[in-house]
């Protein structure tokens, strides 16, 4: 029993190199309480793990550098491993709370998850102040991309005080075998051989140049397309942003009132997410003054956008877009202006249809040949840093009767020259900002963290 694995998930695996880590998050914060003594939480994941299947499955590779890697039932699943606990330290400490719980989060998306086994884990940080605790959820890019994030985070969440009475499933859970030797079988039956032969036709064309070329043509124009479509526009400038990174971590976060956000936006004839890129922008362009930087050309930012159609669940699906950041002007509601035009000249253009053919054709392509498609598109500085921003709930959730207060990102930094980037959720009248970077950003994320807290008051200033 094996499940294929999308081809945008593939390739989230292939981009896991060297200092790169390819884990998503989160960071929840409760009332606290008895919902998270180790019993009562792991009673609450056990009776809801039927509803997201992949949690207990994990990759296999049926011939490895050859084949993709499939999603199989984990024979030795254990809930235990995937659930950890904390403390912060006590209150005699000098670091700020909200620090140290950044601290714990950069700390545990420093780490790689295990392969061999199930790509996720949960940990519970105690010790924050008023009884509350913290959930910071940690999960591969290849197991779910930001916006289904949101949906299987909620399959553990109640949206009352009351728990949700959940159907336990018809039978108990029992591990699926995987015979590899017959999924080999029935691989030569489907067009997953022909991926295979993708590898050896390009073999075969590097010891005879004259060979005709029989590599698909889909995946050739997508990713001729999309290292041209960057090659088009100028070259993202150098800033300190985009030295080569180490595989070390630092997280900050910060937390404004989506209700001042959208006054902001609407006042200048914008949206939430300009009035979030204005923010970006009004941070970085402090962050480079600070670190004594003029750039003669605005900084870029890529920000993911969701093409999930209606109905779909799960997996990635997922393109992407290159705004200019118009740090040069002072102004945040000019800011807003500027960016509204840029993003509605983008908004259904070749830049997103794209993105799509690129994760639609390399769904053919074999490890070797995702891995060439991120090296091409790594070659070239399109963009100095990534802003995610996934609309969440705005209604209050809960965890066995404890209220899930704040929310807040956690986006992989990716590529290997990339050393920050801003996740932003939205949650029940909140916006959460999750600030990841290279833990030897110079400068440092603190200073980064500083100037988004002020750009958030500026752009707050503008409503009055």
């Amino acid at each position: 029993m094996a499940t294929e694995l999308s081809a945008s998930d593939r390739s989230s695996l292939s981009a896991e190199q060297g200092p790169i880590t390819m884990a998503i998050g989160g960071v929840m914060v409760f009332e606290g309480g008895r919902a998270f003594r180790h019993e009562v939480l792991h009673e609450r994941i056990s009776s809801r793990l039927h509803l997201i299947p992949k949690y207990r499955q994990r990759l296999q590779a049926p011939a490895p550098g050859v084949l993709n890697p499939v999603w199989v039932d984990d024979q030795g699943f254990d809930l235990g491993y995937h659930v950890r606990r904390v403390a912060l330290p006590g209150p005699a400490s000098e670091t700020k709370p909200s620090e140290q719980l950044a601290a714990v989060v950069g700390a545990e998306m420093s780490r790689r998850l295990d392969r061999s086994r199930p790509l996720w884990e949960l940990t519970v940080v105690e010790g924050l102040p008023r009884g509350r605790v913290a959930l910071l959820t940690k999960m591969h890019h290849a197991l779910v991309d930001g916006m289904a994030a949101v949906d299987i985070g909620t399959v553990l969440l109640d949206p009352s005080p009351e728990p949700l009475d959940i159907p336990p499933p018809d039978e108990p859970w029992q591990p699926r075998a995987y015979d590899r030797r017959r999924h080999l079988t029935k691989l030569g039956f489907t067009p997953a051989l022909q991926a295979r032969k993708l590898v050896f036709d390009s073999l075969d064309r590097a010891r005879n140049p004259r060979a005709p070329l029989k590599m698909a043509g889909d995946l050739l124009k997508a990713t001729e397309l999309v290292t041209e479509l960057a090659r088009s526009r100028p070259a993202a400038p150098m800033t300190p942003l985009n030295e080569p990174i180490g595989p070390n971590r630092r997280y900050a976060l910060h937390r404004a009132q989506l209700a001042d956000v959208k006054a902001a936006a609407k006042a200048a004839g914008g949206t939430v997410n300009d009035a979030i890129l204005c923010v970006v922008a009004g941070m970085l362009r402090r962050y480079l003054a600070d670190a004594g930087v003029t750039v003669t050309s605005s900084p870029v930012a890529l920000i993911p956008v969701s093409v999930r159609k209606a109905g779909e669940e799960g997996g990635n699906r997922i393109s992407t877009v290159l705004v200019d950041l118009p740090i040069h002007e002072a102004d945040p509601a000019e800011r807003i202006r500027l960016l509204n035009a840029a993003m509605q000249e983008i908004k259904d253009s070749a830049a997103v249809r794209a993105g799509a053919l690129a994760v639609a054709a390399s769904g053919w392509a074999p490890p070797l040949v995702s891995s060439g498609l991120a090296r091409a598109m790594g070659g070239v500085r399109a963009f100095n840093l990534v802003v995610s921003n996934v609309p969440g709930p705005q209604t209050t959730f809960y965890m066995n009767g404890s209220r899930m207060l704040e929310a807040y990102p956690c986006v992989p930094l990716n590529p290997a020259n990339q050393g920050l980037n801003v996740g932003v959720i939205s949650y029940d009248g909140g916006v959460g900002f999750g600030l990841m970077a290279d833990r030897d950003l110079t400068p440092g994320l603190a200073v980064a963290a500083k100037h988004l807290r002020t750009a958030v008051d500026e752009l707050v200033a503008t409503i009055g």
